[in-house]
């Protein structure tokens, strides 16, 4: 009974020694003074930024839609003058397609294409200025239009074989067909360095 008592009292005594000992080393919470304790009170929680919205776009996303603008406007301006250089230009195709609808071994292939040379002709720069040119001068017009030369049997047949109503010269309806087809494709077109296109710049107009 003595020994249990005893033992009693040395567990105590241990249990009090080392709360002692934890008390000596744990240092003691300072006391805040009033104004401390005030601005404590005043601190609010840090706060994460806003996330960046996508409006207004920064200055490199404005440049961005200015470049399409523009290569838009480009484009559309050029299609625009390219529909209506085509259209413009539609009434060399039909011609073209005439003539080369002609049988030159046709009595009246001289004058057939003859006559869509003249149309040709009024339609680009009026009847005033060459409906009523025939024989030289009518030669010497289309000599000056483009810078092609007339071979000497299609001058033949424009001041001597046009106006006859026999006789078939089908070589000479032939040369005179080319040369009408070269004629439509090239009068009145210019090219970048200010001189008449070629012909195969013309069949791409």
């Amino acid at each position: 009974m003595r020994f249990t008592a005893a033992i009693l009292l040395l567990t105590f005594g241990c249990g009090i020694a080392s709360r002692g000992a934890l008390a000596q080393q744990q240092p003691l919470q300072p006391q805040l003074s009033p104004e401390a304790q005030e601005l404590l009170a005043q601190l609010r929680d840090i706060h994460e930024p806003a996330p960046v919205g996508w409006w207004p776009p920064a200055p490199g996303w404005w440049l961005l839609a200015l470049l399409l603008l523009t290569c838009a406007g480009a484009a559309f301006l050029w299609l625009r003058h390219k529909r209506r250089q085509r259209r413009k230009n539609r009434y060399r195709a039909e011609a073209i397609k005439l003539l080369r609808g002609i049988d030159i071994k046709q009595a009246r292939a001289t004058q057939d294409i003859n006559e869509i040379l003249k149309r040709v002709a009024v339609t680009h720069y009026g009847r005033g200025v060459c409906g009523n040119l025939t024989g030289r001068k009518w030669l010497e017009f289309l000599q000056t239009r483009v810078a092609i030369d007339c071979p000497e049997e299609v001058q033949k047949i424009l001041l001597e074989d046009l106006y006859r109503e026999s006789g078939n010269n089908i070589s000479g309806n032939q040369a005179f067909l080319d040369y009408a087809v070269n004629w439509v494709q090239r009068h009145g077109q210019r090219n970048a360095n200010g001189g008449n296109l070629t012909a195969m710049e013309a069949e791409n107009v």
